[in-house]
């Protein structure tokens, strides 16, 4: 799987409904495409600079959201499959025809 960038991350958060008036700060965007990336949804590993600054923080909306552009991910991409099987399919039996 490619490596996801910031930039996709922005322009997809601000797409959903829930943050489409909301304004989508670059450090957010940045720890979701982390746990996108790194796909482990710890922040053990995670750099220093990408950290909360609170000893205390949690990071369940960014994990929240890294969760849910997988999840879509891979839907979009079994629908793009599905779909090209049945071209695929539908090719074959003009051709044959």
């Amino acid at each position: 799987m490619k490596k996801v960038t910031i930039k996709e991350i922005r322009k997809w958060i601000k797409g959903l409904e829930e943050s489409r008036y909301r304004r989508v700060y670059y450090p957010d965007a940045r720890r979701v495409a982390w746990f996108v990336n790194n796909s482990t949804l710890r922040e053990d590993g995670m750099p220093e600079t990408m950290r909360k600054k609170w000893a205390h923080a949690k990071y369940g909306k960014e994990k929240f959201l890294a969760k849910k552009y997988t999840e879509e991910i891979l839907k979009e991409t079994l629908n793009e499959s599905k779909l090209r099987g049945l071209i695929r399919s539908i090719i074959n039996k003009t051709i044959k025809q």
